[in-house]
């Protein structure tokens, strides 16, 4: 039986989440904790930590979208009405726990908790060396962005993939 378990982010973890989150993405695209603090308020149905006999270990926040749409780096989101995306904006584990297999299993985790009967889709923005890591999932990067989509996706630091998978089986 594995020591790490899923659950649903509380506030009280958003200081791990902050500490994480500067342990595993370059200065570039740190967000601020204000930023973080909000999208939580905003979405904490779509937001999730594993952790190992309490300890927060790495999260993942999302939100309802529709497909196509890139949210910029370093702004505010919340649930779109009339979504047909799960848009996975922010993954991330601590170095402490590299190597056991935390990126799959939350993010296996999450796509199991959203409303397949509804979303089409799981999409999000690979950045820093990370799309070898999402094509394992399933994903695979989606060229047909609508031009201020694209300039959306140049907000990121170094190359950035808008990348979807479909949920319908």
């Amino acid at each position: 039986m594995s020591p790490f378990i899923c659950r649903a982010m509380q506030l009280r973890d958003l200081a791990d989440v902050i500490r994480i989150q500067s342990e595993a993405y370059v200065d570039e695209i740190l967000e601020t904790d204000e930023v973080i603090t909000q999208r939580f308020i905003q979405t904490a149905d779509t937001s999730w930590v594993v952790e190992r006999r309490g300890e927060v270990c790495g999260y993942l926040v999302g939100y309802y979208t529709n497909l196509g749409e890139v949210s910029p780096w370093g702004c505010e989101f919340s649930h779109k009405p009339s979504a047909d995306t799960f848009y996975m904006h922010d993954l991330a584990i601590s170095r402490a726990a590299v190597g056991y297999g935390l990126g799959p299993f939350i993010v296996k985790h999450a796509l199991a908790q959203v409303p397949h009967d509804a979303l089409t889709h799981a999409a999000l923005v690979s950045v820093q060396n990370s799309k070898g890591f999402w094509e394992k999932l399933g994903f695979v990067t989606f060229e047909n962005l609508m031009q201020a989509q694209r300039q959306h996706l140049a907000t990121y630091a170094g190359p950035a993939f808008y990348m979807v998978k479909s949920l319908q089986v």
